[in-house]
């Protein structure tokens, strides 16, 4: 594998790591604000807008761990593998995708739910 590419590859990893946390962030937003949303009477467009742009956010955060994540995966072995076997991550790395899997997941169940309920014009 020539320098260049590792380097790549680094930033790549990189930006799968903060597509991550992009979705993570949007996410828990999503439902701090579907739970206000739930509370409050709001005669506006306001969630309808926010909703909006908090799903699409998410779509290409997802997109992007997606992406990053087989790009991450196709060249693990050449480029993580002996680290993470040498110091025992594999085992938090298993964990970690548990985790964020299941987050991930939640998160897509909570986007489903509020966006239904406010993210699109009423008819």
């Amino acid at each position: 594998m020539s320098s260049s590419f590792g380097v790549f590859l680094m930033i790549m990893n990189y930006f799968h790591d903060l597509a991550v946390a992009v979705l993570m962030v949007s996410v828990v937003t999503t439902w701090i604000l579907g739970r206000y949303f739930d509370r409050a009477a709001l005669p506006t467009d306001l969630p309808r807008h926010l909703f909006g742009r908090l799903l699409r956010v998410s779509w290409i955060a997802l997109a992007c761990v997606i992406l990053g994540g087989a790009l991450r995966a196709a060249y693990f072995m050449d480029f993580e593998w002996n680290h993470a076997v040498g110091n025992g991550q594999v085992t938090a790395l298993v964990v970690k995708h548990i985790i964020l899997v299941s987050l991930t997941v939640l998160g897509v169940i909570s986007h489903i739910k509020y966006y239904k309920k406010y993210g699109r014009e009423k008819s």
